[in-house]
């Protein structure tokens, strides 16, 4: 079962290898899952770009770069995510969600439910202060 901040292996058939994912919504009563993509290209608008170092359950990538994309929102079932062997890797680190959380703030490229599912998920893996 997946959690709310748990960093995601799933197998993308159409590309032919694993992508990674940050879980934002797990979804219930038949909804599906949803994610922020994390990806390897800093070059994307929409994105928070940092070093590998600070997502260590991921290999690291060719650039030397995890982007978390705050462009699209996948979705995946339950059957979907066993399908495609979706594989918990670890927890955001609570210091990178607050980070993320500003960050999202900011964004244009989603729309305002779905920036408003992105900041609750991220503001609820900030401990309070």
């Amino acid at each position: 079962m997946l959690a709310v901040g748990d960093i995601v292996e799933i197998y993308a058939p159409v590309a032919g290898y694993k992508k990674y994912h940050l879980c934002i919504c797990v979804g219930t009563s038949g909804a599906a899952t949803q994610f922020l993509y994390l990806n390897s290209d800093p070059t994307y608008s929409g994105q928070y770009v940092i070093d590998c170092s600070r997502v260590p359950c991921i290999p690291p990538s060719d650039t030397n770069k995890t982007c978390f994309s705050f462009t699209a929102i996948p979705r995946y079932t339950d059957r979907q995510l066993g399908l495609y062997k979706a594989k918990r890797l670890g927890t955001l680190d609570p210091a990178l969600a607050a980070e993320l959380h500003a960050f999202a703030q900011l964004v244009t490229t989603l729309t305002r439910a779905e920036k408003k599912l992105v900041l609750d998920a991220l503001k609820a893996l900030i401990p309070p202060t």
